[in-house]
């Protein structure tokens, strides 16, 4: 009775001209950020400072795709408010349409955290859209989802780290994966 009733209603909604199910909606955006992953070209991007690029041990966990990550060192709290991150330039975005930015980050030393805290932040044509605080939470690799609506075709993408508080002596952040879409409408 139960799948009669369900085919009933499928075929009304097709008749309907009207879409049924959870298939109704497919959204598979296009990632307009290159090389999110630093296995290619990372002319594409702009590394401060104490940022390079690493490369993944044998055994690593932290890799999703092939084997380069971000590493970010954050440096003691004599140079607090000092920036460490990436930067890049998007093209071929749409004015005033939602975007999501994604991307995989790990604290992996926290050693020199006491008392402070490492914040990462992420701005667009800079303004900050994003920002979050953490310490103490080394081994656990996290997906960050941020939504941004950007006002030119072409804005700049800042992903940075700092340290806070008076007992920080620095700590280490790796980044990977990242990638830029249109966001998908409900």
């Amino acid at each position: 009775m139960v799948q009669l009733k369900s085919l009933t209603l499928a075929l009304a909604a097709l008749f309907a001209g009207v879409r049924a199910g959870p298939c109704a909606v497919t959204c598979n955006p296009a990632n307009v950020l290159q090389d999110g992953d630093f296995e290619g070209d990372n002319s594409v991007w702009t590394f401060d400072s104490d940022v390079t690029i690493q490369q993944n041990a044998a055994d690593s966990t932290f890799g999703a795709e092939g084997t380069n990550y971000v590493n970010v060192y954050i440096a003691t709290r004599e140079d607090s408010g000092t920036r460490y991150g990436i930067t890049q330039q998007l093209s071929g975005l749409v004015p005033n349409k939602g975007y999501t930015l994604q991307f995989t980050w790990e604290l992996t030393d926290d050693s020199g955290v006491y008392d402070g805290s490492v914040d990462m932040q992420v701005t667009i044509d800079g303004i900050q859209v994003d920002s979050i605080y953490f310490k103490r939470n080394t081994g656990i690799i996290n997906q960050r989802t941020v939504y941004f609506t950007p006002t030119t075709s072409n804005p700049v993408l800042y992903v940075s780290c700092g340290g806070t508080g008076d007992y920080f002596y620095g700590a280490t952040v790796i980044m990977d994966n990242f990638s830029v879409g249109q966001t998908c409408s409900q």
